[in-house]
């Protein structure tokens, strides 16, 4: 007999042996006492009510699409953030984001966004993903109060770097570009105090990159000359009015030379500054064209290919149109009302008829007004979205390379950025939100349409609708196609009734007292069955196989009657009332899994008017016996499953409407829970996903065979072949194997080392009895470490530290 000390060193031996020989290995799961913290809030729609976590965009990672009721439509965000996990659309800044600029930082040919953070003291780069989503940033310190930000190549590396300037210390600071987006190196150098706007552009003509510097507190700017190689010639100045705080580049004069204008908030004037030959400007001024001027752009607004100029103005709603006679001169003004208080303008052609539009930022009412471009330098009535929080700056771009310009948003109260995807008709929604049917209760997920992309259903409340919405696999969606069903369905499951092999749907209609089921077809789209009539109120539907005959079934929750439902389904997609059994008051939901551990599916409901979540066990013919209930929280609303302590017993958790709370319930594998372990989270939650969202496996059922390694009946065939005396090969491949099957032991012993703490003595006596069983294994194992494996011999006797950790024998 090998010593128990001995078994367990060559059971860690094997493990480390298989890493040194390149082995590839299972990750060993441990029980988990304390299973979730507290981590990131995610904004989403309005009333968020359903959820699901699915891989939408095909990266591997773990995407979640959620219903939003009060706004009627599922936003998803996808997962592979590495430090917040969701990639969410609207991405977190620094703190008070100001100015914002979009530029392709890492030559990805995808745009980046910079932000400056004038109350952090920060900007903070945005690395795009091309689809109108952005990564977590990163964030850089430069001087005080920053406010002005430029990129351009100042150093002639054919890198874009960045130009900040620094309100409270009255310097611009410079980050030079490593090549990939990241600016490990920085300098700064003084100017005029309170540097506003920060413009860059070739003005002299020398190949090397200029600046221009307004000020919030001096009636002029500044022109400063670079070297090419990060430095700048002393600053030039021009007089402007009081105080140039908006400030724009173009050739005004088609003289193919950058020009520089300011508009001067308190005079109400603009400065324009026309470039001559060598890079030196002269300015003039116009006035009378506005109360209370805040921000201009430039464009061809009336097609006659020379630049305009718009402005708009805080205290009467109006945009003043400048247009150019094509030498610097304006002799044309165009006043264009509005029904809102600007605070800053683009121009961009928004709905593709290759005129300049216009968008403005207003303040009392926190939207975007569109106003659309004639193409005569006028234009018509304005289309304004609200966004409901203040913002004082907005770009356009095309984000997600689709040839229609969107518009992105700073955030100044929740500092993050708001991107809204244009769809070329001037109309604009959130990134990742798609719009559905009224109310939307319910949302899942599945290939529909078999083309391996992962499509959603989801279900109308208010239109008694189903909405099917084809998926790209790139984490965007057709336009919904829509059922209609019975009145007031609340939830969907999907699932192969009919045994064609093609996903059929189930819907459970509230006021409509029925069930309706829709059987699919090859290319995602369904015929509507008739409806099954259920009890009065049913407010959920799940299929699983009761009756162990392969056919999948029906389970209702019955609000009003304190009853759940089955449903079994003769194999054609028919379904055929069973029976009816008690849980409690207001069941609201179901949850299907093997609670005890005898291969048959049980059922957890919840009762949302008890604070209860009743549990049956199946009798193994699809019958039920009498529900147990265990406590939860206030009005439970959701339920789900899952191994969440890797103990190989499936867990509860369940969302708790009424105290802002989830409750995890651990099992016992015996049909029974261990009192519930609360969780707050926000305000009236109502929906639970688990998944691995961060790729730690854990808080995900992992797929190891459940096995007894007491009894060698119960190992896996795969596994139990390496016992054999005859083991013919010796090459590493086999190795593989035989370490392969020594990682399931070792995973074993780590469960067995946390009971032994409360009962040594039986955990010695199960050890005697895998010594037994593994005899022959051990004796081969030993052969191959000694006879053909000598020089690893040294590796095990370091394992001998690691044995005496346990502190066990």
């Amino acid at each position: 007999m090998i010593p128990t000390c001995l078994l367990l060193t060559l059971c860690i031996a094997g493990v480390i042996i298989g890493v040194v020989l390149g082995t590839k290995t299972k990750t060993t799961k441990y029980v988990c006492d304390t299973s979730f913290r507290p981590d990131n809030v995610f904004n989403t729609g309005k009333y968020p009510s359903s959820s699901v976590l699915d891989d939408f965009d095909g990266d591997t990672y773990v995407d979640v699409a959620i219903a939003n009721s009060q706004e009627n439509s599922v936003t998803l965000l996808l997962g592979g953030d590495k430090e917040k996990v969701f990639r969410n659309t609207r991405p977190d800044t620094g703190a008070t984001p100001s100015v914002m600029i979009s530029v392709d930082l890492n030559n990805d040919t995808k745009i980046d966004l910079v932000v400056v953070n004038t109350i952090g003291h920060s900007i903070s780069v945005l690395i795009g993903v091309g689809d109108g989503i952005f990564l977590t940033a990163v964030t850089y310190g430069v001087g005080l109060s920053p406010y002005g930000i430029t990129a351009a190549d100042f150093n002639n590396d054919n890198q874009l770097d960045l130009a900040v300037t620094n309100q409270n210390d009255g310097t611009v600071s410079l980050l030079f570009n490593s090549g990939n987006g990241l600016f490990l190196t920085n300098t700064s150098f003084p100017v005029d105090r309170y540097p506003y706007v920060i413009l860059s552009g070739d003005f002299n003509g020398d190949n090397n990159m200029d600046l221009a510097v307004s000020y919030s507190d001096n009636p002029y700017i500044h022109v400063l000359f670079g070297f090419g190689n990060g430095s700048f010639n002393t600053p030039i100045p021009y007089d402007t009015g009081y105080y140039p705080l908006c400030m724009i580049t173009v050739d005004l004069n088609n003289d193919k030379k950058l020009d520089l204008v300011a508009l001067n908030s308190l005079d109400d004037t603009i400065t324009v500054l026309l470039n001559n030959e060598g890079g030196s400007f002269t300015p003039s001024t116009i006035s009378s064209i506005g109360q209370g001027l805040v921000a201009l752009t430039t464009s061809d607004f009336n097609n006659d290919s020379k630049a305009d100029l718009a402005l708009v103005n805080s205290g009467i709603s109006y945009m003043s149109v400048l247009l150019g006679n094509g030498d610097g001169t304006f002799p044309s003004i165009i006043l264009c009302p509005y029904d809102e208080r600007a605070l800053n303008i683009i121009a961009a052609d928004f709905n593709n008829d290759n005129k300049i539009d216009v968008a403005i930022v207003n303040d009392i009412y926190y939207g975007i007004t569109v106003l659309l471009g004639t193409g005569y330098g006028n234009f018509t009535t304005g289309i304004t979205y609200r966004t409901g929080e203040y913002s004082n700056w907005l770009i356009s771009y095309d984000f997600n390379s689709d040839n229609n310009q969107d518009l992105a948003l700073v955030s100044q109260e929740n500092n993050n950025i708001l991107v809204l995807l244009g769809n070329g008709n001037a109309r604009f929604q959130a990134a990742l939100n798609n719009t559905v049917g009224a109310y939307p209760d319910h949302v899942i997920s599945a290939d529909f349409n078999n083309d391996n992309k992962k499509d959603l259903l989801v279900v109308n409340q208010n239109d008694a609708t189903i909405g099917v919405l084809f998926g790209h696999g790139d984490g965007f969606f057709d336009t919904p196609i829509n059922y209609t069903v019975s009145s007031t369905p609340l939830y969907a499951v999907a699932a192969y009734f009919n045994s064609d092999n093609i996903l059929d749907l189930a819907v459970v209609n509230s006021i409509g007292y029925s069930i309706s089921v829709l059987f699919g077809t090859i290319n995602g789209t369904f015929e509507i069955q008739p409806p099954y009539p259920t009890k009065e109120f049913p407010t959920c539907v799940i299929s699983a196989d009761l009756n162990k005959d392969g056919k999948q079934d029906l389970i209702v929750a019955n609000q009003n009657n304190k009853t759940i439902s089955i449903f079994f389904n003769n194999g054609s997609g028919s379904f055929i009332y069973s029976n009816d059994y008690n849980v409690s008051r207001m069941p609201s939901s179901i949850a299907a899994a093997d609670f005890n551990n005898d291969n048959n599916i049980d059922l957890a409901v919840t009762n949302s008017g008890a604070n209860t979540v009743s549990v049956l066990i199946n009798n193994g013919n699809g019958s039920f016996g009498i529900a147990r209930s265990f406590i939860v929280g206030s009005t439970p609303y959701r339920v789900s499953t899952n191994d969440f302590n890797n103990d190989r017993n499936i867990d509860l958790v369940v969302v708790n409407s009424g105290s802002n709370s989830v409750s995890l319930l651990f099992g016992f594998g015996n049909g029974s829970f261990q009192n519930q372990i609360p969780y707050q989270t926000g305000a009236n939650p109502t929906s639970v996903v688990t998944g691995d969202f961060n790729k730690d496996n854990k808080s995900v059922h992992y797929h190891i065979p459940h096995i007894n390694p007491f009894n060698l009946d119960d190992i896996p065939t795969e596994y139990r072949s390496m016992l054999a005396i005859n083991y013919l090969s010796s090459t590493d491949d086999d190795l593989n194997g035989w370490f392969t099957y020594f990682q399931y032991e070792v995973a074993i012993y780590r469960q067995a080392m946390r009971r032994i703490i409360l009962d040594v003595i039986q955990f010695r006596h199960q050890h005697k009895i895998l010594v037994s069983a593994n005899m022959n294994l051990q004796s081969k194992i030993k052969k191959y470490l000694f006879d053909e494996k000598a020089e690893l011999l040294n590796k095990i006797d370091s394992i001998d530290k690691s044995v005496r950790l346990f502190n066990l024998f």
